[in-house]
């Protein structure tokens, strides 16, 4: 019997849905608190949060099998984890990227059918994480 068809992978489903909706906010309201304390001593604690949050989805996704959706909350925790180091301005339209990679995200996550497959194109969290990475690997250049 495949685990995805048990009524156990369910509730691990569902569970998972509803803290990975609380993760996105997370991100979402952290994002917002970071851009307004940028480059502020409250940086490093509000980017903690924020990479905390990627880092605990990242894992979710993992322990229920969705490795599609793990790579891209892997490169957001390692991203936000370089916000927590970050000494640069944080440029405007960064905080534009993750805010739509975050977003989208969270769009692809309540895609998921009840056989834990992702329904809608990831195509464009692709793409926005790719220009994050590019844009944070400029940062102290």
């Amino acid at each position: 019997m495949d685990i995805r068809d048990s009524d156990f992978f369910k509730e691990l489903l569902s569970m998972f849905k509803m803290e990975s909706t609380e993760h996105i906010q997370t991100m979402q309201t952290g994002l917002d608190d970071l851009e307004k304390h940028a480059n502020t001593p409250k940086q490093l604690e509000i980017a903690e949060i924020v990479h905390r949050a990627a880092h605990s989805l990242k894992g979710a996704a993992r322990t229920i099998g969705l490795s599609d959706m793990e790579q891209p909350c892997q490169s957001l925790e390692l991203n936000f984890s370089q916000l927590k180091r970050e000494k640069a301005a944080i440029p405007p339209d960064l905080f534009v990227l993750f805010r739509q990679a975050v977003q989208k995200l969270g769009q692809l996550l309540a895609s998921i059918n009840e056989s834990g497959k992702v329904e809608e194109d990831k195509s464009e969290l692709i793409r926005l994480v790719e220009e994050i990475n590019t844009k944070m690997a400029t940062l102290n250049k």
